[in-house]
């Protein structure tokens, strides 16, 4: 019996790690479609300056998604294969 209840925890934080996941890939598609707006608009403007800084904030924003989503798989693989506790 406790391997079936341990695998029903597994199958429930599979779910919710795969919702997760789809938001947060459907924000990332949403947020690249916005800075490639942004920055085609901000081409048009003479000051290239403003362009490059949105662009690098962007790139920032980008990189630190990808960082939290691993961070977040980790998280829990490793809570997956934890030893189940005593209670």
């Amino acid at each position: 019996m406790g391997k079936s209840r341990m695998s029903k925890k597994v199958t429930k934080l599979e779910k919710k790690a795969d919702k997760v996941r789809g938001k947060a890939e459907k924000k990332g598609k949403d947020l690249q479609g916005y800075a490639a707006d942004r920055i085609e608009e901000l081409s048009d403007d003479k000051g290239g300056k403003k362009g490059l800084v949105f662009l690098l904030m962007a790139a920032a924003g980008a990189a630190a998604a990808v960082l939290l989503k691993r961070k977040r798989d980790q998280e829990l693989d490793e809570a997956l294969w934890e030893e189940p506790r005593s209670i």
